[in-house]
């Protein structure tokens, strides 16, 4: 058994690498796998102790040595895949927490207490200052105001383009 990946074949476009499954896991291969989904069509078996990886490269054009930096970019996206399934791991309980508490406060089951009503907080949200809450009718109302009359475009004559003959003149 090698600890590293083995380069099985390496030519005519196809790459062949040989994995032992107690070093990496299925999810940490198909996790690599799938970055290289992009350069290559990608294969999985298994047999015995071990799993393979075929890469046939998208590129007609490459080389053995092409394949060669692709199997060590692969073995480099094996490790990287290794460790976020470490960390993951490692982090389960923190992530499950962090979750959870941000579903219950979307759904308002939780209320943190820095958000809890104060006695001293004269903050009303009643208040409204700039009079945004007021409806338009009423705005005009207090005023006293009447509705603008129209202006210069609503006195054009209706073209080709224009709506339902739209014609803002009086007829009478």
């Amino acid at each position: 058994m090698t600890a590293a990946p083995e380069i099985i074949t390496a030519n005519a476009g196809k790459l062949v690498v040989r994995l032992h499954k107690t070093l990496y896991p299925l999810d940490v291969i198909y996790g690599a796998a799938y970055i290289f989904i992009e350069k290559a069509y990608v294969l999985l078996g298994r047999e015995g102790e071990n799993y393979f990886v075929e890469m046939a490269a998208k590129d007609a054009s490459i080389t053995e040595a092409g394949l060669r930096v692709i199997a060590g970019e692969f073995s480099n996206e094996l490790l990287s895949q290794a460790l976020r399934r470490r960390i993951t791991k490692e982090n389960k309980n923190i992530l499950e927490t962090i979750v959870s508490q941000a579903l219950a406060g979307a759904t308002g089951a939780m209320v943190p207490s820095a958000f809890e009503d104060d006695e001293d907080d004269d903050l009303d949200f009643l208040d409204d200052p700039l009079g945004i809450a007021v409806p338009w009718e009423e705005r005009f109302k207090k005023r006293g105001t009447a509705p603008a009359k129209p202006g210069p475009d609503a006195e054009r004559i209706p073209g080709p383009g224009d709506s339902g003959g739209f014609k803002p003149t009086e007829e009478g």
